[in-house]
């Protein structure tokens, strides 16, 4: 973690609590995406998300699921997009992290966020501040070369300086929940529950000698959902019985 979203805009007095974030240039697209999916993840695991804010990508928030071709594409257009302060060598990103689901621009969305740094195992992290930077962290590989630098953090709240060693395993990011079912899959899981529950035993009962009204209800739940599983037996009773 490098510090929290600063009250001051660095550029921009209304730029106010968003981080820079800059990959070196010279990795591959593919280890820079797999350090913005890294922050992603650790967002996500206490309920926020990265969200751009220079103009050309403005609230475009980075999608972990996206194929790695519209990652890269996204990467280089938000650091295209930060072409007030380019920095030779360097992949800019300006970026907010809201609460997922709130807007950026709701009070108390953005403030006073903990920012996050990707590391590299093995490698050291280095902290300061000043520059016009507030304070910052650096991510240095095993050799010393810098691969990422985040910063923007609150100068109004003092922090530690120096270096922290990275071991060589790195705890992942905290597993994300499954995603949400679909409203149609929440309906079938509701009748297959709902037959298993209540019904079954009855229409069991009824199926060595089903009656013409035993034969109507198997008839309109096979009609209503047909895929369901546990409708199986019973449209093969009714095949027998016809």
């Amino acid at each position: 973690m490098s510090y929290t979203t600063a009250r001051s805009g660095f550029t921009n007095p209304k730029d106010k609590y968003h981080i820079d974030l800059k990959l070196l240039q010279s990795l591959p697209m593919a280890e820079q995406v797999k350090m913005v999916d890294a922050l992603e993840r650790q967002y996500q695991s206490i309920g926020r998300g990265i969200e751009f804010s220079n103009q050309a990508v403005s609230g475009q928030r980075w999608n972990l699921t996206a194929d790695l071709s519209d990652k890269i594409d996204l990467l280089r257009r938000a650091s295209a997009a930060h072409s007030h302060n380019m920095h030779p060598g360097w992949n800019s990103l300006d970026y907010y992290i809201p609460f997922r689901g709130k807007s950026r621009f709701e009070k108390g969305v953005v403030e006073d966020a903990s920012i996050y740094l990707p590391v590299v195992p093995g490698g050291k992290v280095r902290r300061g501040s000043g520059g016009g930077y507030g304070y910052y962290s650096e991510a240095l590989d095993p050799s010393g070369r810098v691969v990422a630098r985040v910063g923007h953090g609150d100068i109004n709240r003092p922090e530690p300086d120096g270096d922290l060693t990275i071991p060589m395993e790195v705890p992942s990011a905290p597993e994300l929940p499954p995603p949400a079912k679909t409203e149609e899959e929440t309906k079938q899981e509701f009748l297959a529950n709902y037959i298993k529950d209540n019904l079954q035993n009855q229409i069991f009962s009824q199926l060595f000698k089903p009656s013409s009204s035993s034969m109507d209800f198997i008839k309109q739940m096979s009609a209503f959902a047909p895929q369901s599983p546990l409708l199986n037996p019973l449209q093969q009773a009714q095949a027998q019985a016809q």
